[in-house]
C-alpha cells in the first residue's frame, strides 16, 4: 500500500545462510581430522625412527666374596706381620703396622736393585770383581764388630752370581758395601738409589740408611716387605739363591744359610735378619685342593713378612713364628668354581620381548678361600637385537682377589626386534 512503510528482505539472505553453514562445519571437521591424521603420522614416523632402547642386564647373584670360613692364620704373638698368596690376595696382617728396624732384611732391596742395574739369567755368572785391598779391609772392620761377615783376601775373583750369594745366603754385610760400591761409586749413593726404587714402587713406609740395614734408620713395614720378596720371587736367579741352604765360594769354602727354617714347613726362602729385633721374610710353597694331603705341591706360592720380634734369641723367635704360619697356610687355598659353562649368569630384559638368559661360555677355576673379594662385571655388544640364540652377546670379566679372567656370554634364546605395535605404543 502507498503511504505505507514496508521492509523488504534482501534477496538471497536465507538462501545463503541455511547453505553456508553445513559446508563450513564439514570443512572444517575435513581440515582438523587431516590436521589429526598428519600429526599421528609424523608421531609415528617418530616413533618407527627413534632407537629403540637396548635390552638391559640383570644379573643372576651379587655375591662380593667367596663363601666359606674365613682362613685361620697362626700369627705371631708380638711385632708386626702380614701375609699374603702371589697372585691371589691377601690373608690379613697383625700388629699394626709401625715402621720398624728391618736389619739385613735389607738386603733384599740391594740384590734387587743389583740385578735390576746388572741383569743375570739363568746359568749366567755375570761380571766378575777382583777384591781390592779396601774392600779386604772392609771385610776385617765388619769382623771386628761382630757384624755378619763372609771372608774374602786381596786379588779374589768373584763374579756377580757368587757375591749375590755371598749377600743373601750368610747375609754378608761387607759384601753389600762391595756391591754398593761396584754400582753406585760409593755406599751413599747406593744408598740414595735404593731409597729412589723404593719410592718408584711406591713403598712410602720404607727407609734405607744403607745397603746391609745396620744403621736404626733403615726401617719398614710388613706390607711393604711382602711387595719385595714378590719381586725377589719374580726373578730367576735371585728366587734360586733364596732357596739355597748353602753356597761354595773361593776364598770362603761353604757358606751356610741363615735362614735355618729353610727346607722345613715348606719353607723356600727367602731373607732375615736380626740386630736388637729378629725379622724373617719368607716364602711358602702351598698346596692346593680341597684335599691338602693329596693335592700337588707348589700350586700356589705364600709370602709372609715378620717384623719386630723379641726374646732371648729374637731371630729364633722371628723364625720359629714363621714355621707356625707356614703350617697354618698349608690348608688355606683351594680351587673355587666361579662358574660353569653354560651357567646362567643373568638374563636381558628385552623391551616388548620379555627375557632372555645370558648363559657363561666357559668355565671358571681361580684360587681363593672364604671370604676373599669377587666380582663379576659384563659387558654387552652394542647392538643385541637380531642376535639368534647361541650369538655372542659380549664378556665377563670375572675377578677373585687378584686374579682376573675374562669369558666370552652367549645368549640362551633368540634377541628379536621389538613389534611396530611395541614401538608405536611406547614412549
Amino acid at each position: 500500500m502507498a503511504g505505507k512503510d514496508q521492509w523488504i528482505k534482501p534477496s538471497g539472505s536465507k538462501g545463503r545462510g541455511r547453505r553456508g553453514g553445513p559446508r563450513v562445519f564439514v570443512r572444517r571437521v575435513a581440515v582438523g581430522a587431516l590436521v589429526l591424521v598428519v600429526v599421528l603420522a609424523a608421531l609415528s614416523v617418530i616413533q618407527l625412527l627413534r632407537a629403540v632402547p637396548n635390552p638391559t642386564f640383570e644379573p643372576a647373584a651379587s655375591a662380593t666374596s667367596i663363601p666359606g670360613p674365613r682362613p685361620s692364620i697362626a700369627w705371631p704373638a708380638h711385632g708386626e706381620a702380614a701375609t699374603e698368596v702371589l697372585g691371589v690376595g691377601s690373608l690379613g696382617r697383625s700388629g699394626g703396622s709401625t715402621p720398624t728396624q728391618i736389619a739385613s732384611v735389607a738386603k733384599m732391596m740391594t740384590a734387587l736393585l743389583v740385578i735390576h742395574q746388572h741383569p743375570l739369567s739363568l746359568g749366567q755368572g755375570g761380571p766378575t770383581l777382583t777384591m781390592t785391598p779396601q774392600d779386604y779391609q772392609i771385610y776385617l772392620q765388619d769382623k771386628n764388630a761382630q757384624d755378619s761377615v763372609m771372608a774374602i783376601a786381596p786379588g779374589e775373583r768373584l763374579d756377580e752370581f757368587q757375591l749375590l750369594e755371598a749377600l743373601l745366603i750368610p747375609s754378608a754385610d761387607n759384601i753389600a758395601t762391595v756391591l754398593a760400591n761396584w754400582d753406585a761409586g760409593s755406599v751413599p749413593a747406593f744408598v740414595a738409589k735404593m731409597n729412589a726404587y723404593a719410592a718408584s714402587l711406591g713403598l712410602s713406609h720404607t727407609h734405607y740408611g744403607d745397603p746391609s740395614g745396620l744403621t736404626p734408620s733403615t726401617t719398614s713395614i710388613p706390607s711393604n716387605q711382602l711387595q719385595l720378596a714378590g719381586l725377589v720371587l719374580q726373578n730367576p736367579v735371585l728366587a734360586q739363591i733364596v732357596s739355597q741352604a748353602q753356597a761354595t765360594l773361593p776364598v770362603a769354602g761353604t757358606v751356610y744359610n741363615v735362614d735355618y727354617a729353610l727346607g722345613h714347613d715348606n719353607i723356600v726362602g727367602i731373607k732375615t735378619g736380626s740386630i736388637l729385633t729378629g725379622n724373617f721374610v719368607m716364602a711358602t710353597q702351598i698346596p692346593v685342593g680341597s684335599n691338602p694331603a693329596s693335592a700337588s705341591r707348589g700350586e700356589a706360592v705364600g709370602v709372609s713378612a715378620i717384623l719386630d720380634q723379641g726374646g732371648v734369641q729374637p731371630l729364633i723367635t722371628a723364625l720359629d713364628a714363621g714355621k707356625s704360619m707356614a703350617r697354618s697356610l698349608q690348608a688355606v687355598v683351594r680351587r673355587v668354581s666361579v662358574l660353569r659353562k653354560g651357567e646362567t649368569v643373568g638374563q636381558l630384559s628385552v623391551p616388548g620381548g620379555g627375557t632372555v638368559p645370558v648363559l657363561a661360555g666357559s668355565s671358571v677355576n681361580l684360587l681363593g678361600w672364604g671370604g676373599l673379594s669377587e666380582s663379576l662385571t659384563p659387558v654387552l655388544a652394542k647392538q643385541l637385537y637380531g642376535l639368534k640364540a647361541g650369538a655372542k652377546v659380549g664378556t665377563m670379566t670375572v675377578s677373585v682377589g687378584q686374579q682376573v679372567k675374562v669369558i666370552p656370554l652367549y645368549a640362551g634364546g633368540a634377541i628379536v626386534h621389538p613389534s611396530v605395535m611395541w614401538r608405536l605404543t611406547n614412549p
